[in-house]
C-alpha cells in the first residue's frame, strides 16, 4: 500500500470506521518504526481532544495548529512543498480531519511518511479537488479523475487520467501533461483536459498557449481554441464554441435550441444522476434556457414545464423520463 493510504487508514480508525482487514495494515506499519507510531499518537491525541470543543476555530489558531503537525510530522519538508486545502473548517476535529484525508473528499495535503521533499505525487479523487502542487500550478481535478505529478531540475511532469483544469506557474521549466496518447506542453497557462475511458482527448485553452501533440501530428492552441482526437488517429484543431465545457466547475449550463437529449447529457454529469426515457422521440425535443449554480430539483422542474414532460425519481438517483414531450 502506498504511503499516502495510511492517512487514509488513520482516519477510518478514529471515526471507527476501520475493517479488520485495513486495522491489521495500519497495525502493521504502526510497528515498521517509531516515527510512524508517534504521527498516530499525535494525530490521536488531538482528534480525542476536540470531543469537547465547541467554538469556532480562528484563523490563527487553525495557523498554528498547522504549523504544529507540520513540524511534528515532517520538519524536512519546505512550506512551499505543502499541498494545502483551501477550504477551512471552524473546528479543531475538521482539521485533524484535514491532516489525515488526503484523497477522500479533502482538497488534499502532502506525503506525511517521506523524509525526503516530496516531488513525486499521486491523487485520486470522487469529488471535485483543487491541488497546488509544489511548483505552485494549481490543478482542479474533476470527479473520478486522477493526476500523477513529477517535477526535477528541467522537467515538471503529470500524467492525466480524467479531467482537469491546469493553471500553470510560469517559469522556466516545461510542463507538460500526458493522456491517452496525448502531449500537452506549456510554460504557464490555464486549460482544460479531458480524457476518460473509450473517449477522444480534448484540450481547451482559457488563457495562454499550449502545443499539443498525438501520433507525429502538432498543433498550436491560443484563448478560445480546443484541439481533438478522433478514433481513426487524428488531431484537429477548432474554435470552442462550447458554453457548457467548463460547466463541471462553474455549476453554469447554457442552452440555445439545444436537443433533450444533449441537455440531459450534460445534466447527468454534472449533477451525477441517470435518466431513463419511455419515449424516445421526445428526445428530440429543443430546449432553450440557462442555469447558474441551480438546484436540481429546478432544473428539472424547469424542463418538465417547457417540454411538457414528467421526471419520477427511482432508486439510485435515476429519474423516469415521460410525457408527450413537444407536439410537431
Amino acid at each position: 500500500m502506498p504511503n499516502m493510504d495510511y492517512n487514509i487508514l488513520i482516519h477510518k480508525y478514529l471515526t471507527g470506521e476501520i475493517s479488520p482487514q485495513d486495522k491489521k495494515l495500519l497495525e502493521e506499519w504502526l510497528a515498521a518504526s517509531e516515527e510512524n507510531q508517534q504521527i498516530f499518537d499525535e494525530l490521536k491525541q488531538i482528534w480525542e481532544s476536540a470531543d469537547d470543543e465547541e467554538e469556532e476555530m480562528a484563523d490563527h489558531t487553525f495557523q498554528e495548529e498547522m504549523e504544529k503537525l507540520e513540524s511534528a510530522v515532517q520538519d524536512s519538508v519546505n512550506q512551499d512543498k505543502l499541498i494545502r486545502r483551501y477550504q477551512r473548517t471552524s473546528r479543531i476535529r475538521n482539521l485533524v480531519l484535514l491532516a489525515v484525508v488526503v484523497v477522500a473528499g479533502a482538497f488534499a495535503a502532502t506525503l506525511y511518511f517521506k523524509e525526503t521533499p516530496v516531488n513525486s505525487l499521486s491523487f485520486s479523487n470522487t469529488e471535485n479537488n483543487l491541488l497546488v502542487l509544489p511548483d505552485s500550478s494549481r490543478v482542479l481535478l474533476n470527479r473520478n479523475s486522477s493526476l500523477t505529478f513529477n517535477s526535477g531540475e528541467t522537467i515538471r511532469e503529470a500524467i492525466l487520467h480524467g479531467e482537469a483544469l491546469f493553471e500553470v506557474k510560469e517559469e522556466t521549466r516545461p510542463f507538460t501533461v500526458s493522456t491517452g496518447g496525448v502531449s500537452v506542453r506549456v510554460v504557464g497557462t490555464s486549460f482544460i483536459v479531458k480524457s476518460y475511458a473509450d473517449s477522444t482527448v480534448q484540450v481547451t485553452v482559457i488563457s495562454g498557449k499550449v502545443k499539443v501533440q498525438f501520433n507525429n501530428q502538432e498543433t498550436t492552441l491560443v484563448p478560445g481554441q480546443k484541439s481533438l482526437t478522433t478514433h481513426s488517429g487524428t488531431l484537429t484543431k477548432s474554435v470552442n464554441d462550447d458554453p457548457n465545457f467548463n460547466s463541471w466547475y462553474t455549476r453554469k449550463l447554457e442552452f440555445k435550441n439545444t436537443e433533450l437529449e444533449t441537455v440531459l447529457k450534460l445534466v447527468e454529469e454534472l449533477y451525477q444522476v441517470t435518466f431513463r426515457v419511455n419515449e424516445k422521440k421526445i428526445l428530440g425535443c429543443r430546449f432553450t434556457g440557462k442555469f447558474d449554480n441551480t438546484r436540481l430539483e429546478d432544473v428539472l422542474k424547469t424542463l418538465a414545464f417547457s417540454l411538457d414532460i414528467e421526471f419520477t425519481s427511482q432508486l439510485g438517483n435515476y429519474y423516469q423520463v415521460s410525457g408527450s414531450g413537444c407536439v410537431p
